[in-house]
């Protein structure tokens, strides 16, 4: 694929101009940015207290930065337990500024099994209680009185850890080890109506390094040929790209807007033009959905979770339309292959105390290697994530319609008013 020189440059440039105009007006004198963190993609704020509500005007010009640089760190929070750290609760209710709350598919059971585990997904939702979920696990891994996370009962808060007895069920092995990465992909795009916001509140990242090679996890080649993550048969170039991952616990990115801008005129216009069919279920009819999203605050335009299977234990592949599979899968390859090349990809480091947010619709991710079931607090990388959907509210409470949140929020959900 032909490339052009420096692509989404023009959006950066627009982008940096648009905050330095705005920023001090929102936020006062002190708060300060840094962009791009790589390549064309990327912003730090800094001296942003979000402790406290948003103004409509702060929450718009977070909202509208968003896809702007496509992943935004909010940086020094304070994490610390009690009345003056950054709660979990002031976390969602900053999310309710970017879309209604989503409940994440490991807090709840569809027809009695994980909604999020291998298979089909259907059948009554059952809301686990917090008892039964990865937070309670890694409470109990480590002893309250050495550490917990930080509270919260909220079904929209995903407990993302390295740590705790759900990996030995996993893995079938109860001894620190290490695993591979997850898949490429977007946060939850099976649905519908797909969510376009996700953030995480940093609690702890792994500062324990390996005395040879300096970095957290050592890679074993071993996971080249692991079956559970992605369908066999790729072209070598994709399987390496693929496999290019950071080993120090940091969440890689892939611009997909300077990917499309990347691609000749011609064929930007024509994936703008192409739908693919996705479905949660094997058997589904699924829907046409398309393959290039346009942000409607900003207009940005990226490629949308452009993967023939990103899931292939617990979703179907995409069917692109008109298409066979065979087809759509070359087609699909095609495109993964193009939007992992080293100038579209992003190692995004955290830190404690970080709120890191991204736009699923303009980027695609993945989750890195792990160093699991480690006792000692220096392994342990500790995360909290929330995701959201449909149109921004800059002065809270939401007001969406019930017939809105009964269509796209499933199981049913809204943040209490007092967040």
């Amino acid at each position: 694929m032909a490339a052009r020189a420096v692509p989404g440059s023009e959006v950066l440039t627009e982008a940096i101009k648009w905050l330095r105009a705005n920023l001090s007006d929102a936020f006062g004198p002190d708060a300060t940015f840094e962009a791009p963190l790589h390549g064309v993609m990327g912003c730090r704020l800094t001296n942003i207290d979000l402790r406290h509500p948003l103004t409509p005007a702060q929450a718009e010009l977070l909202v509208e930065a968003l896809p702007r640089f496509r992943v935004l760190c909010i940086s020094g929070q304070d994490v610390s337990h009690g009345p003056d750290g950054l709660s979990l609760q002031r976390v969602e209710r900053l999310a309710n500024h970017f879309g209604a709350m989503l409940p994440h598919p490991n807090n709840f059971v569809r027809g009695g099994k994980p909604a999020q585990g291998k298979g089909d997904s259907k059948g009554p939702i059952t809301v686990l209680p917090y008892a039964e979920r990865p937070a309670a696990k890694v409470d109990a891994w480590f002893g309250e009185d050495r550490f917990r996370c930080l509270e919260h009962t909220s079904p929209a808060v995903l407990t993302v850890s390295n740590i705790g007895p759900a990996h030995a069920e996993h893995t079938g092995d109860g001894t620190m080890h290490m695993i591979d990465g997850t898949t490429w992909h977007t946060d939850i795009e099976y649905e519908p109506e797909p969510l376009h916001t996700s953030m995480f509140l940093v609690q702890r990242v792994p500062l324990a390094r390996q005395p040879h090679g300096g970095t957290w996890v050592t890679r074993d080649p071993a996971w080249d040929d692991n079956p559970w993550l992605y369908e066999p048969g790729a072209a070598p170039e994709l399987t390496q790209a693929r496999l290019n991952l950071p080993l120090n616990g940091e969440t890689p990115f892939a611009d997909t807007v300077a990917a499309l801008q990347a691609l000749p005129a011609e064929e930007q216009a024509a994936l703008e033009k192409t739908t693919v069919r996705r479905r949660l279920n094997a058997e589904d009819e699924g829907w046409l959905a398309p393959l290039v999203r346009t942000c409607p605050l900003t207009g940005i335009k990226g490629l949308h979770s452009p993967f023939y299977n990103s899931r292939p234990q617990n979703r179907p592949p995409v069917e692109v339309n008109g298409l066979s599979f065979k087809e759509s899968r070359q087609f699909l390859d095609r495109l993964e292959t193009h939007v992992l090349q080293p100038e579209f990809r992003y190692d995004h480091v955290h830190t404690a105390g970080d709120v890191t947010i991204w736009h699923n619709w303009l980027s695609v991710h993945n989750g890195p290697p792990l160093k699991v079931l480690s006792r000692n607090p220096d392994d342990t990388r500790l995360m909290f994530r929330l995701s959201c959907k449909g149109p921004p509210c800059y002065n809270l409470p939401r007001r969406d319609s019930e017939e809105w949140l009964k269509t796209n929020i499933s199981p049913s959900y809204t943040t209490p008013a007092h967040y």
